[in-house]
């Protein structure tokens, strides 16, 4: 990846979560959901550490299979999936944006730059990756449920402490650190379901007016 895509994919997600922040302003005002645009920018889309992160996933993966049983050791690799997913397509969008907006302009242009909603969007339906973004989605209000669920075990730090040192062991710990901030975040929410169907709702209603427009 050249710094320019770099930069155009870190504008990808700024205005990702500000569009986000936009969208369910009506949820973020109560108690619990106001924490929710803090997991979404710090640990699903711009996390500290990266690189670092994404680096030790599957072989945290593999590790975990010895630690945990299968449910947990499945939402685990789910939210690795998401993690990579997103990751590619924030990169398809920056692309685009390469290729519109932004054209000609070095990596230091990029990260003084801003981008509004209906250039964001109209990178993404210029993307397409529809199917996958659908997916995404989906993804995204299974990881939720997972974390809410995480969040009412009476005995939670227990369940983490040999997941943290699975991670600790290929340097994955990252990735616990955002199972945490969510199980954190979903404590004190009382019912993770109208947001998760708000947000299925939503974001499909936007992907099926940007495919119909784009296709």
């Amino acid at each position: 990846m050249t710094p320019e895509i770099g930069q155009a994919q870190a504008l990808v997600v700024r205005q990702t979560i500000n569009r986000l922040e936009e969208t369910y302003s009506d949820f973020i005002q109560e108690k619990g959901f106001d924490r929710i645009p803090e997991f979404f920018r710090e640990h699903l889309y711009s996390p500290p550490n990266k690189n670092q992160r994404d680096a030790a996933l599957e072989n945290l993966y593999e590790k975990l299979k010895s630690v945990t049983g299968p449910e947990m050791t499945q939402n685990i690799h789910n939210l690795i999936v998401l993690i990579q997913l997103t990751d590619e397509l924030d990169a398809a969008a920056a692309k685009k944006l390469m290729e519109g907006p932004l054209k000609g302009k070095s990596a230091d242009e990029i990260a003084e730059a801003s981008i509004t909603t209906e250039q964001l969007n109209h990178c993404i339906g210029q993307a397409g990756w529809w199917e996958d973004r659908h997916r995404q989605v989906d993804m995204i209000g299974d990881t939720l449920k997972f974390f809410f669920t995480l969040s009412k075990l009476p005995l939670v730090k227990l369940v983490m402490a040999p997941i943290r040192v699975a991670a600790s062991l290929v340097g994955a710990g990252e990735l616990v650190d955002t199972m945490e901030t969510g199980y954190q975040i979903s404590r004190n929410i009382k019912d993770m379901k109208p947001f998760v169907d708000a947000f299925s709702e939503r974001e499909k209603a936007l992907l099926e007016r940007l495919q119909k427009e784009y296709s």
